[in-house]
Formats: structure tokens, C-alpha cells, sequence
């Protein structure tokens, strides 16, 4: 999986979202004043098993965004994947990432299900062929300080293929596992963001065509808003959410020049200020995933450590 995919793909890559993402944040300390949002996510993907016409199957996964804010501190995270209950052939892919910021000191931490298919068919083959007992997750673990980020990336087998519905096993295991793999190291330019989702938080408040970099797994990227108008009530799934913008998002590799571009629909009034409304995201040639926001139910599963 490419460097850009694996970053948006935890969506699928999701994703992709913005300075809200799902899973959960770390507890506010006694006294404090940070504000914590969480907002659920219904996940729909088409597939395109000739180039002439896409297949569109609706509800295949679910997503949470959790931003948290307080003086001096911000968090966020980002629970994305499909529910192989509701998906063909039980396909299970899935990832979690967090980034906690308190000044200039930054913290990641990222896991997915590793998958690198190019096809249907592979992607077919490979649910076929997973060995018993091996079921191999990506971990990244990050640090920025502001002048340099570090990052490292393992591999862990898990016992059993868990769901996003068995995240926290996962999570616990990812987070211990920080010692092997390779490190990577890189200068921070001024002004980067130590994250994707620190980064797609503020681009969203940037005119367009204003470049943002930012640091994922010891790489460079700069992630900028190329187009965007403003709609004066956005509907989502039958739903009003008032004031909004609906814009597209490039990203480029400082690495290689590989690029991604997603739209995004946000909104810019009272409670969805810069809320995902709908996120629409195409990481293969043949599948695309779009995010739905669905506050009204609950996620089916447990979103991570609670605010």
C-alpha cells in the first residue's frame, strides 16, 4: 500500500477526515476547559469489477471522528473500516489513528489491517488464503517536537482476525509494541503540523490554493484545498445542517510526488463548525469509499478510550 493510501486508507483513507477524527482522545485533566466532539459515520463503497459501470453497496462500515481542544492542547482521532457482518465475502479492513498535540511536543499512533490489493480478484484471493493464527496489523508509532518527528512502523500478528468491533485488543497490543521495526527520521520546515489530521483541521479554515506540510511516518507531505464553494444549507442523508462548504483536497508527497486528492463537505455553522458532513475518497481504481455523517446512531462498537 502506498505511503498517501495507507494515511487516508485507515479509510479506507480514509479518509481522510478533518480536525475530527473517530475513536477516542485522552481524558481531560481535573480543572480544565477542553471541549471533546464526536460525531458517527456511516461508510458506503461502490466497486467497479469492469471499467464500465460501478456496483454500490450501502452501510459496509462505520466511522467515528473525536476531536478535543483545551489551552495549549488538541487531540485528535479517527476509527474507520468495514464490518465484515455486512460486507461480501466478510471482508475486514480497518484502522485507528490518534495524534495528541500539547504545544510542540506531538504524539501518533496509528494501526491497520495490512492489505495490499490492486484488484477485486486479489482482494478476493486474499481473504481466501489468510493463513490461521496470522492476522498481521501495520503499527506506527510518531513523536514531533517541532524541529524533528520521529517515527517507527512494526508489523504484529494477532491471533484472531478482530473487527474495529475488537479495537481496544488490538490497540492495547499496538501500543506496547513500540520498540522493533524501522525508524525514521526527518527536519520539520516551520510551521509543519506533526499530522494528516492536525493538517486537514486547519486547511479547511485556509482559502483555497494555501499549501499546509505536514509529517506522517517520517515522510513530508503538503495537503492543500485546490477548489471549494460555499452552499448556504447543506442536506445530508434528509438531514439540514445549515451553512457548509463543499471542497476538494490535493495531497503531495515531498518523497516521490504522488498525489491524492478527496472532497469533503464540511460544515461552517454553530455545532458543525468544521464538521465531516460527507467524505467521498477513491484509493483504489476499482473502489471507492464515501463517509455519510449519522449522529443520530450509535456506532455498534467500541470507540476507544473514553473522553
Amino acid at each position: 500500500m502506498s505511503r498517501v493510501r495507507a494515511i487516508l486508507v485507515s479509510l479506507v483513507l480514509t479518509i481522510v477526515i478533518q480536525p475530527n477524527l473517530l475513536g477516542d482522545v485522552t481524558p481531560a485533566s481535573a480543572g480544565s476547559s477542553a471541549t471533546v466532539e464526536r460525531h458517527h459515520y456511516t461508510i458506503g463503497a461502490r466497486v467497479r469489477p469492469l471499467l464500465l459501470f460501478w456496483l454500490t453497496r450501502n452501510g459496509v462500515g462505520d466511522a467515528v471522528v473525536t476531536r478535543r481542544r483545551a489551552p495549549g492542547e488538541e487531540s485528535y482521532s479517527l476509527l474507520i473500516g468495514s464490518d465484515p457482518n455486512r460486507t461480501p465475502m466478510r471482508i475486514n479492513r480497518w484502522g485507528y489513528i490518534e495524534e495528541e498535540i500539547r504545544g510542540a511536543e506531538a504524539r501518533l499512533l496509528g494501526l491497520m489491517t495490512e492489505s495490499d490489493e490492486d484488484s477485486i480478484q486479489q482482494a478476493e484471493a486474499n481473504v481466501r488464503k489468510q493463513p490461521s493464527g496470522s492476522h498481521p496489523f501495520k503499527v506506527i508509532h510518531g513523536t514531533a517536537d517541532g524541529e524533528l518527528a520521529q517515527a517507527r512502523v512494526q508489523s504484529i500478528n494477532m491471533p484472531r482476525d478482530y473487527t474495529l468491533h475488537q479495537m481496544r485488543v488490538v490497540l492495547d497490543v499496538a501500543e506496547r509494541a513500540s520498540s522493533g521495526g524501522r525508524l525514521r527520521v526527518v527536519r520539520l520546515p516551520a510551521g509543519a503540523r506533526p499530522g494528516f489530521l492536525a493538517a486537514l483541521a486547519d486547511a479547511m479554515r485556509l482559502p483555497d490554493g494555501r499549501p499546509i506540510t505536514y509529517v506522517y511516518y517520517g515522510r513530508l507531505y503538503e495537503l492543500r484545498r485546490i477548489r471549494s464553494r460555499s452552499m448556504a444549507n447543506a442536506r445530508v442523508a434528509e438531514r439540514s445542517y445549515g451553512g457548509a462548504v463543499a471542497a476538494e483536497f490535493l495531497i503531495t508527497s515531498a518523497h516521490d510526488g504522488e498525489q491524492t486528492k478527496f472532497s469533503m463537505t464540511y460544515g461552517t455553522e454553530g455545532a458543525f463548525a468544521e464538521v465531516p458532513l460527507s467524505v467521498v475518497y477513491q484509493p483504489r481504481w476499482w473502489m471507492q469509499v464515501e463517509l455519510t455523517i449519522d449522529d443520530a446512531a450509535d456506532p455498534p462498537f467500541e470507540t476507544g478510550r473514553t473522553p
